[in-house]
């Protein structure tokens, strides 16, 4: 039996971690987005530096007004310069936070209701999804959630 346990769980292990490439697996990628978005049961903390893409953003109003707690931190430069998606939240009653401090909030996250974490070096942008090279990481790794979570602390 205890052999049997620790088979699942490596195996839960194994395929809690995903990656993407992009361009290549922007398709895939987007729709793995949506779908964490859509199945959040509680949160959503959002961290991003630049943050223009309204198909994700309207996700998101979605996944609100189905009860799903959303936060989206974002660069106060950065967003100074584009506040399209900044507005939409804000009309739409989503918690928003803007970093005004000299430290640039430079990442890229998404935690999942406190045990799905999503990093890498993609912004939240059409051209980051359809033109870049960039990268997605999806983990339910305890370590990067822990400090997820810490990075959060500071902005509540």
């Amino acid at each position: 039996m205890k052999k049997l346990i620790l088979i699942l769980l490596f195996s839960l292990n194994i395929f809690a971690n995903e990656v993407f490439l992009l361009p290549d697996e922007s398709k895939i990628a987007q729709e793995k987005i949506k779908s964490l978005i859509k199945e959040a049961k509680s949160s959503i903390f959002i961290a991003m530096y630049n943050f223009s893409y309204k198909k994700i953003a309207k996700d998101l109003l979605e996944a609100s007004k189905n009860g799903t707690d959303i936060t989206v931190l974002l660069d106060g430069e950065k967003v100074s310069k584009d506040d399209d998606v900044l507005k939409l939240f804000k009309d739409n009653k989503i918690k928003t936070i803007v970093n005004k401090d000299k430290n640039k909030m430079h990442i890229k996250a998404m935690l999942i209701d406190d045990n799905l974490a999503l990093i890498g070096s993609t912004n939240f942008t059409k051209k980051s999804f359809e033109e870049n090279y960039d990268l997605i990481y999806i983990s339910k790794d305890e370590k990067l959630i822990s400090k997820l979570k810490e990075f959060r602390a500071k902005f509540e």
